[in-house]
């Protein structure tokens, strides 16, 4: 009999995780969402003040749609790098370092003047904040299970287009009180100070390990294993593929619905910020909306695959529906419904397509995401400047721009349908609860 009862030591150290994470999980949860509300607005703030910077420095629709790609170009070179990089130094120090380069560039923007300064400075905003989101992914994964992680990552993204949705209001603000100048220094200070806060805020996970009574050599993360590039490729070109054709549509929309009021309608600034709020406020509710649908399927269907693929073809069918009024009519109000309808629903399928990424490899999971994501940060550097060019050769013809995103928006399901799942290894689960500091931190 006694030696079948020795084990008093062994029971608490499965147990000291999971409540060390479900205090850890809301804090990281918070955090992210807060940075990701911050890197929407420095994201959209070219897009609202593109109408005032070109009045002043004499730019084209195709100079703006250049200055857009600088962005998107970086973006998408150095997702993959970045997201590689927060896998090997831990995702705590990458979103300071990723976050503070972002910061200082944003300050840039609002002191250079030319356009080749202009274009710089925006490249560097881009190189940034490539690889912030794999690598708030990659925390994500390390403290939320499987079932639950569109709702989280739908909660974080939401908040970002929530971000974009304020963005033309705050700032617009920002402008009428100060400068477009002056508005781009304010909002890179913001974001410098915010991630230094989340840096110190997350804390040592080392010390918070000991603190948790979990032994320190437990927390250490293991030596990554090398990436298996073309295995990697092999299985997330569809999902980067399907990415591309949503980012399309996405960048569409960050980047060009305040210039589509103010030139097809002759709207003033303070209005494009109303109507271009009101637009995306249809995204934010469509990326939370499409977390939990995410979830939900999975729950009572229990095929992952299934769970994310419906949902992103669900997304891209009826946002192509969506934009149908558009060519039909030129009912202010109509076209402003039609347009927040169709970024709704386009945006319900920006959470499955993050859990895909996420789910390639547990291990490589920021580099794997950032591989998904590519895709539509490829579909930044292509949309602005295509959608430039096209409204340039059009004289200003918008039903040019949306049929062309229609057709791209067609694209998306048959992409989707290519997408594969890997079964999970038996201790991948395992491996996303066990670390609790180290979720914390990563």
């Amino acid at each position: 009999m006694a030696v079948s009862e020795p084990t008093p030591q062994a029971g608490p150290q499965p147990q000291a995780g999971p409540p060390a994470r479900k205090r850890k999980t809301p804090l990281t949860l918070v955090l992210l969402c807060i940075m990701a509300f911050i890197m929407y607005v420095d994201r959209t703030n070219m897009s609202v003040a593109a109408p005032v910077i070109s009045r002043e420095l004499g730019f084209s629709n195709t100079h703006l749609g250049l200055i857009f790609s600088a962005f998107a170009v970086a973006y998408s070179v150095f997702m993959i790098p970045g997201g590689w990089h927060s896998d090997r130094i831990g995702a705590r120090k990458g979103m300071l370092v990723y976050g503070v380069l972002w910061s200082v560039a944003t300050i840039a923007t609002g002191i250079v003047g030319s356009f080749v300064a202009l274009l710089v400075a925006r490249f560097a905003v881009g190189v940034g904040e490539a690889p912030i989101y794999p690598t708030a992914a990659r925390m994500i994964g390390r403290v939320v299970p499987e079932e639950g992680r569109g709702t989280a990552l739908g909660a974080m993204h939401a908040v970002g287009r929530l971000a974009n949705a304020l963005a033309p209001l705050i700032v617009t603000s920002l402008i009428v009180m100060f400068s477009w100048r002056l508005t781009f220094i304010i909002l890179g200070g913001v974001t410098l100070v915010y991630m230094f806060v989340m840096y110190f805020t997350l804390g040592d996970p080392n010390r918070r390990a000991a603190q948790d009574g979990v032994p320190v050599a437990a927390e250490a993360a293991p030596k990554a294993k090398p990436v298996d590039w073309p295995d990697m490729i092999r299985r997330v070109w569809p999902a980067a593929a399907t990415c591309f054709c949503h980012g399309w549509v996405l960048w569409f929309f960050l980047n060009w619905i305040p210039s589509f009021f103010a030139q097809r309608y002759g709207m003033k600034l303070g209005h494009t910020a109303v109507f271009s709020t009101l637009v995306l406020l249809g995204g934010m509710v469509g990326t939370f909306v499409g977390g939990m649908l995410c979830d939900w399927h999975y729950r009572r269907s229990g095929d992952r695959l299934r769970s994310r693929r419906d949902v992103i073809i669900f997304g891209f069918l009826a946002s192509m529906l969506g934009l149908v009024p558009l060519l039909l009519t030129h009912n202010l109000v109509i076209s402003a419904c039609s347009l927040s309808f169709a970024f709704f629903c386009s945006e319900i399928a920006d959470s499955p397509l993050w859990v895909i990424g996420t789910e390639v490899s547990h291990e490589h999971s920021a580099t794997s995401a950032a591989c998904t994501f590519t895709g539509m940060a490829l579909a930044g550097a292509a949309s602005p400047v295509a959608v430039g060019i096209v409204l340039d050769l059009s004289h200003g013809n918008w039903l040019v721009a949306f049929g062309t995103s229609m057709l791209v928006l067609l694209l998306g399901p048959i992409f989707a349908m290519r997408i594969r799942l890997d079964v999970e290894k038996p201790g991948a689960e395992a491996e996303v609860c066990l670390p609790v500091a180290q979720a914390s931190s990563q």
